[in-house]
Order: structure tokens, then C-alpha cells, then sequence
């Protein structure tokens, strides 16, 4: 499975690809932002594998220029709730600063909202990880009540909240072009 739109390319997980997601996931610079910081072993990542390559998981390479620069997903779809929980990672440094992860965002809210047809989506940022924040704040994603406090908070984010944003409309008109 692929998807092509706002200048990327998402191409679906697949097994071959599970150890370069492996050595970045455990890069210190990714492994940093996630909750779970232990180091990934070649076995782990093939159960892992096994777990989520399914319809209730899409994992998918970010491709830009040719080039393999990161993850994004949308994992534990309920498709009675109509919800699941979307995620990222650029690992390409070259593409920290740029607008290749709002594209992939834009690319997989397609997906998202129109293929699958969620309603709602929740995700959860490590409190100290000021970019994602901003940047989920950007996308329409509002902290869930009583998250201050928590390591690991929670943030929802509703189809009409990101069908309605202003800002991700304008920008799916630029990179449209």
C-alpha cells in the first residue's frame, strides 16, 4: 500500500524494512521522546512486527526526494468507536526543520478521516517534548482534561476540529500546488 499527496509518499511497513525502523527507533535522538526507551532488540522488533501488521495498524515509511526519512502510523483502530492513535517520527535530520512532517500528517489525515473513516483520534507527548506539542497544538489537538501533571499526556483531536483548521486547510492548499 502507498499513498502520494502534498509532495510525500507514505509507503506501508513491511518486513523488510523493520530493521531500519529498528536502528532508528533506537537511536537515542528518537528513543528520547518515547515512553517506552529500552533498547529494541532484532527479536523484539519481529514480534512486534507481527503484532501490528494488520488492519487494525498501518505503519508507513515516509518517503520525501526518494528518500526513506521517518514513520508515521495510526495503531489501535476501534473501528466501533472510530477511533485510533496516530504517530511520528522524522529520523532524517536534514527534515527536522522543514515541512515534511505537516505533509505526512496532511497525507495520513486523508487516510485517516477519509479511507477509514475515524471520528476521533487520541495520541499521547511526553510532557518535556515542547516541538511535538507545538506541533500537535498546530494540527487542532487540545490536552484532555487533568493531563498538567502527567509524564505522558493525553491529547484528542475530533474529525470536525480537523476537517475546520484554518491553518492545515491553508497549508494543504499550498503544498497542493
Amino acid at each position: 500500500m502507498e499513498l502520494t499527496n502534498y509532495g510525500i509518499t507514505l509507503r506501508r511497513l513491511t518486513e523488510d524494512k523493520i530493521e531500519m525502523v529498528r536502528q532508528w527507533r533506537n537511536d537515542p535522538k528518537i528513543q528520547q521522546y518515547m515512553e517506552f526507551r529500552d533498547y529494541i532488540t532484532p527479536e523484539m522488533q519481529a514480534a512486534w512486527f507481527k503484532r501490528i501488521d494488520n488492519d487494525n495498524n498501518y505503519y508507513f515509511i515516509i518517503v520525501y526526494e526518494g528518500k526513506e526519512i521517518g514513520l508515521i502510523n495510526i495503531k489501535d483502530i476501534d473501528y466501533d468507536q472510530k477511533t485510533g492513535e496516530p504517530g511520528i517520527f522524522i529520523y532524517d535530520d536534514d527534515c527536522l526543520d522543514s515541512d515534511v512532517a505537516l505533509r505526512a500528517s496532511l497525507c495520513m489525515g486523508d487516510f485517516i478521516w477519509d479511507v477509514l473513516n475515524l471520528e476521533s483520534l487520541y495520541i499521547h507527548v511526553l510532557r518535556d517534548n515542547t516541538r511535538a506539542i507545538k506541533y500537535n497544538l498546530l494540527r487542532g489537538y487540545k490536552l484532555a482534561e487533568n493531563q498538567e501533571l502527567v509524564q505522558n499526556q493525553l491529547y484528542t483531536l475530533t474529525v470536525e476540529d480537523a476537517k475546520n483548521n484554518k491553518r492545515m486547510n491553508q497549508f494543504k492548499s499550498i503544498f497542493n500546488k
